[in-house]
């Protein structure tokens, strides 16, 4: 499921990365939410990132613009 930009923006922040806000953890799966934009070097703004546990390993899975 991707989620849009109002839905993230609506959701509280569990914790925060160096550039991210994570949104949602729960069934093994992680979705957060950039704070950059491209011009401190993401591919483009609203970026999203998507992470599974696989083997007690977090894999990014897809990475894709929130609108």
């Amino acid at each position: 499921m991707k989620y849009t930009l109002h839905e993230l923006n609506r959701l509280p922040t569990i914790c925060t990365s160096q550039a991210d806000d994570l949104k949602i953890e729960k069934n093994g799966v992680r979705v957060w939410l950039s704070r950059c934009t491209v011009e401190d070097g993401e591919p483009f703004n609203n970026k999203v990132t998507v992470e599974k546990c696989e083997n007690g390993c977090w894999v990014v899975v897809e990475e894709y613009q929130a609108e």
